[in-house]
């Protein structure tokens, strides 16, 4: 193409050693500086968004069994035919209700989950311990692994033999304001162990053995839930509908990413969030072409009439502008890819960049690069790039 020909020849001859070389390299960094920045920003965001989904994946499981309507249910024989397909690797009866933990003189509110012995091959819960042990039965003994935050609200240390006190309130006492003593169900259990997740999750849930929360909430050999682990390779998706078509429709099955809707669906929106707004950064940087294009023209105002006497036409010309400002973007978005994938690389091998505290279980900020993050971004500001060159050189072609 003749025009991208004599754009390049303007930009990058080696007799062409000017003021406005510099401007054109000015242009280049500026657009070259919020690409690394994009680049750096969202491959932070993909680190945390990958952190928090293994961070749930420890404490939610593949796909959860819950009843359509009411709270309990008998779940035998549901288990075995979800146990008997080929989707599934191992299924886990939960019975969860709200109950009333006391420890010394302080109390706090808690979602107790009855999980039996196969509920640690479905959800790793003890890959979160902090203190202690998961552990919940010791002998003849009933054990809880209980919340970092509850433990800290309640001042919970596992090492001292002090029992935590659960009350529930007994089936058919309903749930009036204030309730006398007699209306609950009472029962000790020891802490064994205090797992950390997130200042939500480990304020508000308690593990205890299925039988204990059997007894203490009166449902008897009825659950709440089953709590299913896929077979290695099979999709949320497909293991779904498996289950669904032997639960019927009085169950509602959800995976993973439908246990945590909200919090997953607040992460994507989060990064498009933050790519829109470094994209008027972006853009407020493409403007910059304007200045560089304009110097352009003027200083090859030779050239230009030259060209016209050898039969080039206003068009001609328009594109040549327009080529150059495309050609100073490519190279900003070529130079701010580079220096924001090296970036990334940097912090995910060394960890430049460190968390402050040990809240998250990590030292430095994780990161992952991702090759849809890096065409979004060279794709936009190309774009943005093209439509201030295209409408400068137009301007230009206007005045003359």
């Amino acid at each position: 193409m003749l025009p991208l020909f004599i754009a390049r020849r303007h930009l990058f001859s080696r007799k062409s050693h000017s003021v406005i070389n510099l401007i054109a390299g000015v242009s280049v960094v500026a657009v070259a500086v919020p690409v690394m920045a994009l680049v750096a920003i969202l491959s932070f965001h993909n680190g945390l968004a990958d952190f928090i989904g293994n961070m749930y994946s420890e404490f939610d499981s593949d796909l959860c069994v819950t009843p359509r309507e009411g709270q309990w249910f008998d779940g035998d024989g549901l288990r075995q035919r979800i146990e008997a397909l080929p989707e599934t690797e191992t299924v886990s009866a939960t019975a969860e209700q709200n109950v009333l933990v006391t420890y010394s003189d302080r109390q706090w509110i808690v979602s107790m989950r009855g999980v039996d012995s196969l509920y640690g091959g479905v959800v790793p819960i003890e890959r979160r311990i902090v203190q202690g042990r998961y552990r919940l039965r010791h002998g003849d003994l009933d054990e809880a692994v209980i919340g970092q935050g509850t433990a800290y609200a309640l001042g919970v240390q596992t090492a001292l033999p002090e029992p935590l006190r659960l009350y529930a309130i007994r089936p058919g006492s309903g749930n009036p304001s204030f309730l006398p003593v007699g209306l609950y169900n009472e029962a000790r259990v020891r802490p064994s162990g205090i797992y950390a997740l997130d200042e939500q999750t480990d304020s508000r849930y308690i593990f205890v053995p299925l039988g204990f929360a059997q007894r203490l909430t009166g449902a008897g050999n009825k659950i709440s839930s089953l709590e299913v682990r896929l077979r290695e390779g099979v999709s949320p998706e497909t293991g779904k509908r498996a289950v669904e078509a032997v639960a019927g429709t009085g169950f509602d099955v959800k995976t993973r990413f439908e246990q945590k809707e909200t919090v997953y669906r607040m992460v994507a929106q989060e990064k498009w969030i933050i790519y829109l707004l470094l994209m008027f950064v972006v853009l407020i940087a493409a403007l910059s072409l304007v200045g560089s294009v304009v110097m352009l023209a003027a200083d090859k105002e030779k050239d230009r009439e030259m060209l016209l006497a050898m039969g080039g036409t206003p068009r001609l010309l328009r594109r040549v502008f327009a080529w150059e400002g495309v050609l100073i973007t490519a190279c900003g978005v070529a130079v701010g890819l580079v220096l924001g994938v090296g970036f990334a690389v940097l912090q995910q091998e060394a960890g430049i960049i460190r968390m402050a505290g040990d809240a998250f279980l990590m030292d430095a900020y994780p990161v992952r690069i991702d090759p849809f993050d890096l065409l979004a971004t060279a794709g936009g500001v190309l774009l943005l790039g093209t439509g201030v060159s295209v409408l400068t050189a137009a301007g230009l072609s206007k005045r003359k």
